[in-house]
């Protein structure tokens, strides 16, 4: 007799597939050069992947279906999809008869990008499985979901530049992006302990926690009005913080 299964249950499992799905409609926006949207939908996805997790624990919903589903709804999001979009928008800027000669190129790094998040996402699949992790509170290497970020920050900074009338060159930041791609796949695949919200373990006395409330309240704002520079700044402020994580955690080894 089959065993049935509450809609509680299926919850983390829907959110999983709906940022796969999100994530993988990036491209089909990145095809019709619509680069608002297909960092939105990337962006969308790495909130699924957030409340996945969460909705997981507190629903006591946790099974090896739904880790094995979230690796691989992450390899599209996380490392296909970016690696597409990004891809996309350098032709955009590659003259046509230009084309046949340098895509194959730009393509490699890109594949790289690909392989390294795949092969993350298989390490943390067998760290999870032996219970091994490298520190409590941090993550080995930057995650999929933060990767994907980092990589399409060059589009960000496209988007922030047009919209404040400032000019960008698409031409001459190709190579620059693909030595940033380089980067971030070895940060994935890298040893270096980065922050995870588990690590970060802030405590405020209860007259304080009013501030706490105001300031949660101005960066709202903030991002309401410049959602695009607020998001561009939050992603800088994690890049910063990767060296950060690593002095922090050698003082609690």
């Amino acid at each position: 007799m089959d065993q049935k299964l509450s809609l509680f249950k299926l919850i983390p499992n829907i959110f999983t597939t709906m940022g796969m799905c999100a994530g993988l409609t990036g491209v089909r926006y990145a095809i019709d050069h619509n680069w608002k949207f297909a960092v939105t939908c990337i962006l969308v996805a790495s909130f699924f992947d957030l409340i996945d997790g969460l909705t997981a624990r507190a629903f006591k919903a946790t099974s090896r279906f739904g880790a094995e589903l979230d690796s691989l709804s992450d390899a599209i999001s996380f490392g296909v999809a970016p690696a597409l979009v990004i891809f996309l928008w350098i032709t955009e800027s590659i003259p046509l008869s230009d084309n046949s000669q340098l895509l194959g190129w730009y393509w490699i790094p890109l594949l790289i990008y690909t392989s390294c998040a795949v092969l993350r996402l298989a390490r943390y699949n067998v760290t999870s499985i032996e219970k091994t992790n490298f520190r409590s509170g941090y993550f080995v290497g930057v995650p999929t979901p933060a990767a994907s970020m980092l990589l399409l920050l060059p589009i960000l900074m496209e988007i922030n530049f047009v919209r404040l009338n400032v000019p960008f060159n698409k031409e001459l930041v190709i190579m620059p992006v693909i030595l940033w791609t380089l980067l971030i796949s070895c940060l994935m695949v890298s040893t270096i302990p980065t922050f995870s919200i588990r690590s970060i373990k802030l405590k405020f006395s209860k007259n304080k926690s009013i501030f706490v409330l105001i300031i949660a309240s101005l960066l709202a704002s903030l991002f309401i009005k410049e959602s695009w520079i607020f998001l561009n700044s939050i992603i800088l402020v994690y890049l910063l913080s990767i060296p950060v994580s690593l002095k922090i955690s050698r003082r609690h080894r």
